[in-house]
């Protein structure tokens, strides 16, 4: 049986890097204003998800703790994005 492929530090790097310019971009471009609030929010949530999974390790945790940091991540987004939505 052939082993998952993981990618690599450097190419986690360079992905959080990426977004964090999108993100910028984003914000700075003015351009889809109300919109940007929520992508700001999503690109935050991969790129945590990101860390969380790759930096922290935890894609080699059991699967109970794997959930609560994906459920934790999605939770923290939603909030984010809801509060904003309704404020």
């Amino acid at each position: 049986m052939r082993q998952p492929v993981h990618a690599t530090p450097v190419a986690i790097w360079v992905a959080l890097c990426t977004l964090t310019v999108v993100s910028v971009l984003v914000v700075e471009g003015g351009w889809w204003r109300s919109v940007a609030p929520v992508l700001i929010v999503l690109i935050a949530a991969v790129k945590s998800r990101m860390v969380i999974l790759h930096y922290m390790e935890a894609r080699h945790a059991r699967p109970h703790w794997r959930f609560l940091y994906e459920a934790w991540n999605f939770a923290a987004a939603a909030t984010l994005i809801i509060g904003g939505l309704m404020s």
